[in-house]
């Protein structure tokens, strides 16, 4: 008798968490939307149409990422949007304000912006969680592009570039709330505490992340342990383009934990300025690097 055996085709540990994500966000926008919470019903519109970008991208499962990390960056995300959407239109109860609760007591709130309006923890733990899975993934994905690639460089080399890109992506996220606080007055996030807390969280959160990546990820056994010199021009690019955002925030950081902000007198408005300026040159840095490589080689392989 002869057997035949079908290939089972092999799970995809990519799709669950990121298809939850893009469920979970759909969901929470149509909820909000019905509440009436249209703040909230596009930030989750949002989140859905970036889940289904990331989810188009990592479809076939080509780069193999292992599903517990992107699970935990579901968990940071899922913090932040259900955190908002615990709030209200105007400054009525939350949806969860039952019985004798009044906001702040378990996950009763009001306001536009949920838990974020009763609870000052719930936006450190939302950055310092969301900087841990986004030095995760980041490092997660930069050494399968080094596999791909075949660039030499060590698994300290990809947690150190994955922990500045991380930083970075909180840093650029406070320019954003200082925008939309100075100039469109559409969040009530800002304030100099709030800001410098916000990157003290991100800074412990990337560090958490890069730590956990260089034990976590099992490609790292067969990596080499020295990184080539000179680097890739990638990551050569990215270290350099990204330090100026990751100084400013963790000086900033430092100022608030050391000297209560005395560096900058505690004044937001210095400190979003600072931050725009920051990024500023980082875009520029990367820009003049970039052209520069383009015009050296003529064109630039990715």
């Amino acid at each position: 008798m002869t057997q035949h055996s079908e290939r089972v085709p092999e799970r995809v540990p990519e799709r669950a968490p990121l298809l939850a994500l893009v469920v979970s966000c759909t969901l929470l926008a149509i909820v909000n939307d019905y509440r009436g919470l249209t703040l909230w019903a596009g930030y989750n519109f949002a989140g859905a149409l970036m889940g289904l970008a990331v989810l188009r991208f990592m479809w076939n499962g080509r780069m193999r990422m292992p599903a517990i990390p992107l699970w935990f960056g579901y968990v940071a995300a899922m913090l932040h949007f259900v955190g908002g959407s615990l709030g209200a239109p105007d400054h009525g109860p939350g949806p969860l304000c039952y019985g004798d609760l009044q906001p702040g007591q378990w996950l009763c709130a009001d306001g536009v912006n949920g838990m974020y309006h009763v609870q000052w923890w719930w936006d450190e733990i939302v950055h310092a969680s969301t900087s841990t899975a986004a030095a995760i993934g980041f490092s997660l994905a930069w050494r399968r592009m080094a596999i791909h690639n075949e660039w030499v460089i060590s698994p300290r080399m990809v947690a150190g570039i994955c922990f500045c890109l991380s930083v970075t992506l909180g840093v650029a996220y406070e320019v954003y709330e200082f925008f939309g606080k100075t100039f469109f007055f559409t969040i009530d996030q800002g304030g100099y505490l709030n800001t410098a807390s916000d990157l003290v969280s991100d800074l412990a959160g990337a560090g958490i992340g890069a730590v956990l990546s260089l034990y976590y990820d099992p490609l790292n056994k067969d990596a080499p342990t020295e990184s080539s010199d000179p680097l890739p021009w990638q990551a050569s690019i990215t270290i350099l383009s990204t330090m100026p955002m990751v100084v400013t925030g963790g000086i900033l950081a430092l100022d608030l934990v050391l000297l209560g902000g005395w560096l900058v007198g505690a004044d937001y408005d210095r400190v979003g300025q600072v931050l725009l300026i920051s990024l500023i040159l980082s875009i520029l840095l990367f820009t003049l690097r970039f052209v520069k490589r383009v015009t050296t080689k003529g064109q630039v392989t990715l």
